[in-house]
C-alpha cells in the first residue's frame, strides 16, 4: 500500500502538470497566455508545483505510517503557506486540498474501486470539516454570497464532478473517439456542471451562467467532430475581456487526469503513441 499510495501521490502531481499545459482552456494560464490571471505564468505556477509535489510526498509518507489526519492537515497548511511563500500566490490552493484528499481517501479504501474510493472521499472530507472552521476565502465568500456548494459541498458528496461526471465523459468519447478529444469532452462536462466559485466570486452568476454554456457548447463540438479549439481561442478573449475564469473547473479537471493516469487510461497504445493529442 505504501508504494500505491506514492505512485498515486506522483500521479496528482502529474495530473496538475497536465491540466497546466493543455492548450486552450478559457481565462485560465496555458501555453498560449495567462488568460485572467495577470499576476501568473507558466513559470510561476511550475514553481507552484513543485512546492506541490513535495507536498503530496510527504503526505503519502504520513499515510503510510498511519498518521493522525491532523497531521495530514498540518502538511495541507504548511503546503499553502510554502507556495505563497514560493509562487507569491495561492495559485494552487483548491488543488492542495483536493488532491490531499484523494490521496487520503485512496489509504482508506485499499484499492476496493472507484464507488468505495467516493465513500472514503466524503467520510475524510466530513472529518476535515468537522475539525475546522470554513476559511476567509474568495470562495468561501462566493459561496456564502449566493448559497454555492463550492469545493466544501463538492468534497462532502463524494467528489461527483470526478466521478459522476468527468470520468464518465472521458471513457465515453474515448470509445468513440480519441484521448485528445475525450480530454475536451471532460473539459467541457465539467465546465457545464461544476458550481464554480471562482467565476462567481470574479463575475456573479452571470459568469458561472457563462462558463456553463461555454461547456455545453463544447460537448456539442466534440460530439459533432466540429472546431472546438477555436472556440475555445476565441472563448479566451472573451473570459479575458470580462476578467472570467474557471479555476474550480482547472482543480477538477487537474484531479481527473491525475485518476486517469493513476488508471493508466491517459496511456495509448504502443502503436498508437505517437497520436496522443494533449500535451505532456
Amino acid at each position: 500500500m505504501p508504494s500505491e499510495l506514492r505512485r498515486l501521490a506522483d500521479n496528482l502531481v502529474r495530473g496538475a502538470f497536465l491540466e497546466l499545459y493543455l492548450t486552450p482552456k478559457p481565462g485560465l494560464v496555458d501555453l498560449n497566455d495567462a488568460g485572467s490571471h495577470h499576476d501568473l505564468s507558466i513559470s510561476r505556477m511550475e514553481a507552484s508545483l513543485e512546492v506541490l509535489s513535495g507536498y503530496l510526498c510527504r503526505l503519502a509518507e504520513s499515510l503510510a505510517r498511519g498518521e493522525e489526519l491532523s497531521a495530514q492537515v498540518r502538511l495541507g497548511v504548511e503546503a499553502e503557506q510554502a507556495m505563497l511563500e514560493r509562487a507569491g500566490t495561492n495559485c494552487h490552493k483548491g488543488y492542495i486540498f483536493l488532491s490531499g484528499l484523494l490521496l487520503a481517501a485512496a489509504a482508506r479504501s485499499h484499492g476496493a474501486g472507484e464507488a468505495a474510493l467516493s465513500a472514503a472521499v466524503t467520510d475524510v472530507a466530513a472529518c476535515i470539516f468537522d475539525r475546522t472552521q470554513q476559511g476567509d476565502s474568495n470562495g468561501s465568500r462566493a459561496c456564502n454570497s449566493y448559497h454555492a456548494r463550492g469545493i466544501r459541498g463538492e468534497a462532502l458528496d463524494g467528489l461527483p464532478a470526478l466521478f459522476r461526471e468527468a470520468l464518465p465523459a472521458f471513457r465515453r468519447e474515448l470509445a468513440v473517439g480519441n484521448r485528445g478529444s475525450a480530454v475536451y469532452a471532460m473539459l467541457g462536462r465539467l465546465m457545464a456542471t461544476v458550481e464554480d466559485t471562482t467565476a462567481l466570486h470574479r463575475c456573479g452568476r452571470d459568469g458561472l451562467a457563462t462558463v456553463k454554456e461555454d461547456g455545453r457548447a463544447l460537448e456539442r463540438l466534440v460530439e459533432q467532430r466540429d472546431d472546438f479549439m477555436s472556440f475555445l481561442s476565441e472563448r479566451n478573449e472573451h473570459y479575458v475581456s470580462r476578467n472570467l475564469t474557471m479555476g474550480g473547473v482547472a482543480d477538477l479537471l487537474a484531479l481527473s487526469f491525475a485518476w486517469l493516469s493513476h488508471t493508466g487510461e491517459l496511456e495509448p497504445a504502443p502503436r498508437s503513441r505517437r497520436c496522443l493529442t494533449m500535451a505532456g
